[in-house]
């Protein structure tokens, strides 16, 4: 017979101070060190050959670049590109 193993999560009851939400500019100085901390991670995974891996962490870069440039510029990152038309 096969044992059946069975987990409860209980929900936390304790409950955490609200963090007052940051301004713009820590955001996006947030946010930079974010990019080039994934900017490193890339640089890792390329020294070890691994090409999803920098593929996958390329694209959580643009992510982090489409965020700063719309919380700096107030414009979201591809309003002024006409997407209607594939490549």
């Amino acid at each position: 017979m096969t044992d059946v193993f069975e987990i409860i999560v209980e929900p936390n009851t304790r409950r955490r101070r609200g963090r007052a939400p940051l301004s713009e500019k820590k955001r996006a100085a947030a946010l930079f060190r974010v990019w080039h901390a994934v900017r490193e991670m890339i640089d890792e995974a390329q020294s070890l050959g691994d090409g999803e891996l920098v593929h996958f962490l390329a694209v959580s870069q643009l992510l982090v670049e489409e965020r700063v440039t719309m919380l700096t510029s107030g414009v979201p990152a591809f309003a002024t590109v006409d997407t209607s038309l594939p490549n």
